[in-house]
């Protein structure tokens, strides 16, 4: 997979204050980048920096292998939490932008983006009559009528119910299937693991090599990371006061399975939970753990609330920082 973005020595301040402390980030075209972290960590300043609507205070951000020139961000599309619109209807919004590029046929290109987000039932509608989330529906048209080739969201499922997420999350491993590139911030780790062919996940403004769920607080003792209620086993003796293991390299057993995993440890089903095509299975033991499953694996388990089982991991799948 090539680089599309490639990020190098990126330190940005807002009021001579540190926001993103970045060493080096490549993400890859033609691929679903998830950016996620909690609120403050620095996600939605990093997509604005790679849209080029800022510039970072010091290092540098190449994109298709040259600078962020105005010929290259017009090959960006970007959409925004909160998005701005215009009066009017939902169709003068989208047809807006092809009108400032010179497009043709603008009336067929947006009520074609419509149609692709789930509104063309209404393209007349006001926009002051729009909810929040039918308002996020027509920024997405308005930015797919240009047809860019990388598309940047800020939190695009924040406004939106259960059946609109979903509709979007078909819609996005849509378009990266066209060899298109999607990235976007998410706080929900849960839809990060679901969707993205990468997690970025960032903490107060800098990369974290390790998941963010699954992270137990404790202290290295040799090859052993003890959390006060468990002891996690570790490939090497580390050094660190967290441990975490991604919900993906986690298995799910009714019975101890004779292999090399190293980390074993007997609980109970706690939390049932469809996220995407897969289930998130919450288990208490000792410690809590999410694991994440196919609805297959699940249904082949018969997994139920209460239930006992195994959780069993390796230990190379535990990062220690």
């Amino acid at each position: 997979m090539s680089a599309l973005y490639r990020i190098d020595y990126l330190i940005h301040h807002y009021d001579g204050r540190p926001v993103l402390q970045i060493g080096h980030l490549d993400i890859g075209a033609n691929c679903l980048t998830v950016l996620v972290g909690a609120n403050g960590s620095g996600k939605s300043t990093l997509l604005r920096l790679l849209a080029g609507l800022e510039k970072p205070t010091s290092g540098t951000i190449r994109f298709a292998g040259g600078h962020l020139d105005r010929k290259r961000r017009r090959r960006i599309g970007w959409v925004m939490q909160q998005p701005y619109l215009l009066r009017g209807s939902a169709l003068d919004n989208v047809m807006l932008g092809l009108k400032f590029r010179g497009w043709s046929n603008r009336r067929q290109r947006a009520l074609r983006a419509l149609e692709q987000v789930g509104f063309a039932a209404d393209p007349d509608a006001p926009v002051e009559q729009l909810s929040g989330g039918q308002r996020q529906r027509v920024a997405l048209a308005r930015c797919l009528a240009l047809e860019p080739e990388v598309l940047l969201l800020d939190e695009p499922f924040s406004h939106l119910d259960r059946s609109s997420c979903r509709q979007l999350e078909d819609w996005l491993c849509q378009w990266v299937g066209q060899g298109r590139t999607v990235i976007f911030s998410e706080h929900d780790p849960d839809r990060s693991l679901a969707l993205a062919g990468r997690v970025v996940a960032l903490a107060s403004g800098r990369l974290v090599d390790a998941p963010l769920i699954n992270v137990f607080t404790g202290r290295c003792l040799g090859r052993r990371f003890h959390t006060g209620k468990i002891e996690i086993v570790l490939p090497v003796a580390g050094e660190g006061n967290h441990a975490a293991v991604s919900p993906q390299d986690i298995v799910l057993s009714l019975e101890p399975l004779p292999s090399s995993m190293r980390n074993r440890f007997a609980g109970r089903v706690v939390g049932l939970r469809e996220v995407g095509g897969c289930v998130r299975v919450s288990v208490d033991a000792g410690e809590r753990f999410e694991a994440l499953i196919t609805r297959a694996s699940c249904q082949e388990l018969g997994l139920m609330l209460g239930q006992h089982l195994w959780v069993q991991f390796k230990s190379t799948a535990v990062r220690v920082f």
